[in-house]
């Protein structure tokens, strides 16, 4: 074959191949790669929306877990539990109150705990088989504080203060915001309200809102574990 008759065909096999490279890159990097990449940006926004965890007001204080072993004498179980007691007061002010008094308030809540606790783990010795006595708990999900209110919201609240005072009247102010939402375990809500009345009998009974049994943990070493 002659010279000429090879460069047409040379031409032709050239143009082919970039034909199909240009397929292949509409294929690999057409409408469809850049829809989906046009998905993940707006997904960005979405992520950054996303509920952020409640903060702690001041008013709630963390102290150190309340640590207590029972041991039932005439059968040598052993029952181990962990208390993680939070402590919510009225105001910014009265926590330093709390505060002060917080090693006393814990050493009240163990005694308090240690007369409750042996009646419980007789109970639940005698009711409940081995592997099925420990159990763990967790407080309800905090609530995420309200929006700060807006320039008009509080020249509202001043204007009605101020007609408050010239008629007299008094206006209670709101509440510090509370993060902890009522308990639905009778148990649990009962035993936060016994050890709001024993600190209640220690600080200034206005001075604390609530005590919060945030978390339990409940351990029988000698229980054999189901499947085991």
């Amino acid at each position: 074959m002659t010279e000429p008759a090879r460069k047409p065909k040379a031409f032709r096999n050239c143009l082919f191949k970039s034909l199909l490279a240009m397929m292949i890159g509409i294929v690999l990097f057409g409408p469809d790669a850049q829809a989906s990449g046009g998905g993940q940006e707006d997904a960005k926004p979405s992520e950054s929306a996303e509920p952020k965890e409640p903060q702690i007001p001041e008013t709630v204080i963390e102290p150190d877990s309340i640590a207590l072993t029972v041991v039932l004498p005439k059968t040598g179980a052993i029952r181990q539990m962990v208390f993680y007691v939070w402590l919510e007061a009225s105001s910014v002010a009265d926590r330093a109150v709390i505060e002060q008094a917080e090693p006393k308030l814990l050493n009240a809540f163990l005694r308090d705990l240690q007369r409750i606790m042996y009646r419980d783990t007789q109970n639940r010795y005698e009711k409940l088989e081995a592997g099925k006595r420990g159990f763990v708990y967790n407080g309800p999900e905090l609530i995420a504080p309200p929006p700060p209110k807006t320039p008009e919201e509080l020249e509202a609240e001043k204007e009605a203060l101020e007609a408050a005072k010239e008629k007299g009247e008094e206006i209670k102010s709101e509440p510090p915001f509370s993060p902890f939402r009522p308990t639905t375990n009778r148990y649990f809500a009962a035993l936060q309200n016994r050890l709001l009345a024993t600190a209640r009998g220690i600080v200034p009974p206005e001075s604390i809102r609530s005590v919060q049994v945030r978390k339990f943990y409940d351990n029988w070493p000698g229980d054999k574990k189901p499947g085991r």
